[in-house]
């Protein structure tokens, strides 16, 4: 065999299972989009306005956008967002944890054995903050503004030129940063330590009946944990943010204490929950099977 063949063979090897995790990723994201979206827009809308009654303001939604810019306002953004991020998430929740497992000292991996999902998911959250922040900001900016309208185009006149225009998009960067550290690490963390208590072996496939249970233990800690950080995003990021994005992250949970104490910070949770376990009867068989197939050694676990 020629050193050609040997090449191309081996990046064939390389480049397989990285393509097969993009395509099922965004896969994924058109399978579970409608709901998903459905879910997260009234969710935002509850922490923009902790107004807890969901009947009121889908109804409110509806008779002043119609259904698409309503019910479904910040959707073509939210496709964006949603198609970009599952086709490269995938091969990081998979390869990431792998490169750190071979790399991390079998010292460090005994003492801390799930060592590998908390440095896979600051890395993943730390690129994702940088690359998503924008469109996180146009989202939640279509989904909270009062009026239809074009939110780029409004952004650049109110901001007045470039420099403003850059700073608006990144507005509540350095929260998201924050939030999505918390809940990538929690989300890898929980996600792997409740799939592999329900197996038998590491290579035995989840049943229905676990796949459910998996996502409900796996959700209740990531609401408890990570929704005061996405409710002080959403204030960060939404329309009339006048009052708080000047503010420190430290002031800005100081504020929403105050001013809604405790359940302040938990506004929307319910839709939270929905969406979370929504994403997670389809993330975690998924999640299961790549992992089985081109993740961590069965070895090792």
């Amino acid at each position: 065999m020629s050193e050609t063949t040997q090449w191309i063979y081996k990046s064939k090897e390389v480049l397989k299972p990285i393509v097969e995790t993009q395509l099922i990723g965004v896969s994924r994201a058109i399978l579970g989009l409608p709901m998903d979206h459905f879910f997260d827009r009234f969710k935002t809308l509850i922490q923009a306005s902790q107004n807890s009654n969901f009947k009121q303001l889908f109804f409110e939604s509806y008779y002043r956008n119609g259904i698409f810019r309503g019910i479904f306002a910040g959707f073509s953004s939210q496709i964006s967002i949603q198609l970009f991020k599952q086709y490269y998430r995938w091969p990081m929740m998979i390869f990431i944890p792998k490169f750190y497992m071979e790399v991390l000292p079998t010292k460090i991996k005994e003492w801390a054995p799930a060592l590998h999902k908390g440095l896979a998911g600051i890395t993943i959250a730390l690129f994702e903050s940088l690359v998503t922040c924008p469109f996180e900001r146009v989202k939640c900016q279509l989904m909270t503004q009062q009026q239809s309208k074009s939110v780029l185009k409004y952004m650049w006149q109110h901001d007045g030129g470039i420099k403003g225009f850059t700073r608006d998009l990144f507005t509540g960067m350095e929260v998201m940063v924050l939030k999505q550290v918390v809940s990538w690490t929690n989300y890898l963390y929980w996600d792997h330590r409740v799939r592999y208590f329900f197996k038998e072996r590491p290579s035995s496939k989840l049943t229905v009946q676990e796949i459910v249970l998996c996502s409900i233990f796996t959700a209740i800690p990531n609401i408890i944990i990570v929704q005061p950080f996405d409710m002080i995003k959403t204030q960060f990021q939404m329309e009339n943010n006048h009052q708080i994005k000047h503010l420190s992250i430290w002031n800005a949970f100081k504020k929403v204490y105050l001013e809604k104490g405790i359940p302040g910070f938990y506004a929307g949770w319910q839709m939270r929950f929905c969406q979370f376990i929504f994403q997670a009867l389809l993330t975690t068989p998924v999640m299961d099977y790549l992992e089985r197939q081109h993740g961590i050694p069965l070895e090792v676990l």
